[in-house]
């Protein structure tokens, strides 16, 4: 299949063939529609060497729009939105979630088919003659997430894919078509981005990921108005999203190496 090709010559290799273009080093990003995916969506993929840049959650009650995320993070290489909230009366997560080390608990997120994004682990205190190595980035089942392990972290619904298949097959929400959101990890360790600008139905998106793409885990994050994929120098037009939302959880990829 032509998309899976393009992504293995992509990852392989330092050479960018078409249709990627880089953002940074170990940052590419690419159309859905280029990946095989239905154009309808008007979708871009990230692709995230997490060797080479780090992810960070953030989130603000106030509900800081895209271009005020950006004033925080200048030299941020893209933002994504993260998961759901509630505005009932006051602005709440409702999921979990861990930001600069600091937990934040969800107003609910009982869901069986919730998966985690472990984005950034803490770093192990240096104890001589032992090497303790972190974990990477990656996405995680409920009962397999430490959260002594991350310092930046988030938990969202449904799995769109799970063990290389896709999972979000339900007649309802996976059903719907709406602007979406999701964050997918590749089978070697990279993690890929995605948001569309236009409806895309949840389930669809999800075999594209994992048929397509050959992503093993995929998390749906928020979506519809909120859904949002900005990269770096681009003017607010031309990013996924929607001028003026408010975007209380959003996830920032860094390339600069961070200090916990």
């Amino acid at each position: 299949m032509l998309a899976p090709m393009l992504i293995a010559a992509s990852l392989g290799s330092p050479q960018i063939d078409k249709p990627w273009k880089q953002v940074a080093p170990g940052v590419e990003t690419a159309s859905a529609a280029d990946l095989g995916g239905d154009s309808g969506w008007a979708a871009r993929v990230l692709v995230v060497d997490p060797t080479k840049a780090q992810f960070l959650v953030r989130y603000d009650p106030a509900r800081p729009t895209l271009q005020e995320w950006r004033r925080r993070f200048p030299r941020a290489l893209a933002i994504l939105n993260g998961s759901f909230y509630s505005k009932d009366p006051d602005v709440r997560p409702t999921c979990d979630l861990i930001s600069e080390g600091k937990p934040f608990k969800g107003a609910g997120c009982r869901r069986q088919d919730a998966l985690y994004f472990g984005a950034r682990s803490k770093t192990e205190p240096v104890v001589p003659a032992v090497s303790r190595p972190t974990p990477p980035p990656r996405l995680l089942v409920p009962a397999d997430f430490r959260p002594e392990q991350w310092s930046e972290a988030l938990k969202s619904f449904p799995a769109l894919v799970h063990g290389a298949a896709a999972v979000c097959g339900g007649p309802h929400y996976c059903a719907e078509s709406s602007r979406t959101a999701a964050i997918a990890q590749m089978k070697d360790g990279r993690i890929l981005l995605f948001a569309s600008q236009w409806p895309a139905v949840r389930r669809e998106v999800a075999k594209w990921l994992a048929e397509e793409l050959g992503a093993v885990e995929a998390l749906n994050l928020d979506g519809g108005p909120e859904a949002t994929l900005s990269l770096k120098d681009e003017s607010p037009e031309d990013s996924i999203g929607t001028l003026g939302i408010g975007l209380p959880m959003v996830l920032v990829v860094v390339g600069a190496p961070l200090q916990n």
